[in-house]
């Protein structure tokens, strides 16, 4: 269940309560608007009609609704890795399909001239390599100027025993050792 706040009252919705008293007018998902078939967990709770055809106060959540990347305003996934952190981060998705698209994914990762990918410190019991999934999830150019795309089983392979942090910092960080990806 959630706890987010009950939805806005639309105009399409008063049209929607006029034609339909004495009824509930349910509220969808912002990812399932205009779809004909929504799922029962994206809907978000439904508003009472009463017999004027006027929505009331009273609002009905729905226990087993599940907030969308959407309805928590993540950006626009620029790939499948940031497609499936999303779906993951949400309980819409799991560990397996992060790891696949993991993969697969290529990789921004903070370098070093002519030394290579940088070692940071993460407060771990090792060090730790940050790669980001795209270029909206950088950090500011000032804390780091250079990057390198890798593809990420070819960084994994070359990292030993360090761990792997994406997109560290965000609603998307994920940890896990380099070796988790073999």
């Amino acid at each position: 269940m959630t706890t987010a706040q009950i939805p806005t009252v639309t105009s399409e919705m008063r049209d929607r309560a006029r034609r339909a008293p004495d009824s509930w007018i349910y509220t969808v998902d912002p990812a399932f608007e205009g779809a004909g078939d929504v799922p029962g967990w994206a809907v978000i709770g439904a508003f009472r009609v009463d017999e004027r055809g006027e929505i009331g106060d009273e609002f009905r959540r729905n226990p087993n609704y599940r907030p969308t990347p959407v309805a928590l305003g993540f950006p626009v996934p620029a790939n499948e890795l940031e497609n499936a952190l999303q779906l993951a981060v949400t309980g819409l998705g799991g560990d397996e399909e992060v790891r696949n698209a993991l993969r697969e994914a290529t990789v921004l990762v903070p370098h070093v001239p002519e030394v290579g990918v940088a070692d940071l410190d993460a407060g771990l019991d090792r060090p730790v390599v940050h790669a980001f999934t795209s270029d909206q999830y950088l950090p500011d150019p000032a804390q780091w100027q250079y990057w390198e795309r890798w593809p990420a089983r070819e960084l994994a392979a070359s990292m030993g025993d360090r761990y792997l942090v994406l997109n560290p910092g965000s609603a998307l960080e994920l940890r896990l050792p380099a070796s988790d990806l073999a």
